[in-house]
């Protein structure tokens, strides 16, 4: 599952953020670059069977504080 993995994001950082670099389009490749990091974290985290917690619980509680209910 790793290597699936990071093929994948091997895959994905050639035909995404090479032409980004190539035109540079700085704030785009590294908007990119950053959020395919993140994704990549979750992904591997997930490939070794561990638990990733949901952001549900602490989405829901800003924006209660922010509605104020």
């Amino acid at each position: 599952m790793l290597l699936l993995v990071l093929a994948t994001y091997t895959f994905l950082g050639v035909y995404e953020f090479v032409p980004l670099y190539k035109q540079k389009l700085w704030k785009d490749f590294f908007v990119n670059m950053g959020l395919g990091i993140i994704s990549l974290c979750i992904a591997l985290l997930l490939s070794f069977e561990i638990v990733v917690p949901s952001p549900t619980y602490p989405i829901r509680d800003f924006i209660r504080s922010i509605i104020g209910k």
